[in-house]
């Protein structure tokens, strides 16, 4: 049942982490300024190496957002509410044991200046995943809801 009310999440959350960050790489990167060839070129090296990174994000919000799900409720009893809350929380702690992870992994590659800056990005990115999980658990919720015709099954 949750993979059917899901699926689309599933689809787009990574296209979506890939995107944002891209999005975020080219105002980082000041696009508009410099050397027109070789910012460019610099500016399409930041979208991929951002983007990658926010796909992980995303898929890592996305599996914390489905093991609380799964967790706390694999029969889809509860009220949308309680879902799109469960799915926030859980994107939340999926992308801040990520950031946790790689904070332990630069600690022992004695790079510790960088964990807790790694924390707190990590925090940060938490919250935008949560929100992201937020609004698409409520935009399949919906779709979920709708009624389907009788003749063609579909909406």
């Amino acid at each position: 049942m949750i993979i059917r009310r899901y699926w689309r999440i599933a689809v787009f959350a990574p296209f979506m982490g890939f995107l944002i960050a891209a999005a975020v790489a080219v105002v980082m990167t000041d696009a508009g300024s410099g050397e027109t060839e070789y910012r460019f070129w610099f500016v399409v090296r930041s979208m991929a190496n951002y983007g990658v990174i926010g796909l992980v994000i995303a898929v890592a919000g996305m599996l914390g957002g489905v093991a609380a799900m799964v967790l706390f409720d694999r029969h889809l009893t509860k009220s949308t509410r309680a879902r799109t809350t469960l799915a926030a929380v859980g994107a939340i702690a999926g992308v801040v044991l990520l950031s946790g992870v790689v904070a332990i992994v630069l600690t022992m590659l004695d790079d510790g200046l960088y964990a807790g800056i790694t924390l707190a990005f990590g925090l940060i990115f938490g919250l935008a995943a949560g929100v992201m999980a937020a609004i698409m658990v409520l935009y399949a919720e919906r779709q979920s809801q709708r009624p389907r015709s009788a003749a063609t099954g579909r909406h």
